[in-house]
């Protein structure tokens, strides 16, 4: 297999020495995604294996724990392309390296999004036994319908933004070898400063991804890897080139 790598990064100065500091860029999806398929280049088929092997992997303990360092070995292969070393597939199991910081990075972002999911459903499990015996026969069933969609919705959104400051840890794990409370910290930051557009590439791959599956499921498995290699060249844009 050929370690030529046809991507150039958009920095001179990437990977320098340093404490990383988060800047404010311009985050364009489309251009990731092209950016991201020239990155891979001639490896992207690998990279498809990489990716489909470590998201299973991940999925094998409850909650997705084990995520953690699978994402962190992903973004290690797409460390190692940047920087134009050859890609290996058992590069992938080096994100064990850092398991310590990558499970606990996993462990606050699950912890949070159960803080919010456990009161969201005791509130539903409690409107829902209010609404039936008070509105009994088809009108108590008529409402549930909006209640569940209402409930459903807010759940996606708090979610979503709990989970959104997380969106660069695991990359800034597997490049800088950070801890998982700092490279927490980090994201967050990274976020802050680049809101907007980190809402708007989160919801372009939400939508990118949704559109696969609904493909028979299939093609999703082929755009994993490019959505992956789109989070780390956007984490790369912000983070990649200051230093302090």
């Amino acid at each position: 297999m050929s370690d030529s790598n046809p991507y150039s990064p958009s920095r001179p100065e990437a990977f320098p020495s340093g404490d990383v500091v988060a800047q404010r860029v311009s985050i364009e999806p489309i251009e990731l995604y092209k950016r991201s398929m020239a990155l891979m280049g001639d490896q992207y088929w690998l990279f498809v294996g990489i990716t489909l092997v470590g998201v299973m992997l991940g999925s094998i303990v409850p909650m997705g724990l084990l995520m953690g360092p699978m994402m962190v070995g992903i973004y290690m292969c797409f460390a190692d392309r940047e920087k134009g070393r050859q890609v290996e597939f058992g590069t992938l199991f080096k994100g064990f390296d850092q398991f310590v910081s990558s499970f606990i990075a996993m462990l606050i972002m699950v912890g949070l999004s159960l803080l919010v999911m456990i009161p969201l459903m005791i509130v539903m499990s409690v409107a829902m036994i209010l609404i039936l015996p008070s509105n009994g026969g088809n009108q108590g069933t008529t409402l549930v319908i909006p209640v569940l969609l209402v409930f459903y919705f807010v759940l996606f959104i708090a979610v979503f933004l709990i989970q959104l400051p997380f969106l660069f840890a695991f990359q800034l794990i597997a490049d800088r070898g950070l801890t998982g409370p700092r490279a927490v910290s980090l994201s967050l930051k990274g976020v802050q400063k680049n809101f907007g557009g980190c809402i708007f590439l989160s919801i372009v791959i939400g939508l990118f991804s949704l559109l696969a599956s609904a493909a028979c499921i299939v093609p999703a498995f082929f755009l994993m890897p490019i959505s992956m290699g789109v989070l780390y060249l956007a984490y790369r844009d912000i983070f990649g080139g200051s230093v302090t």
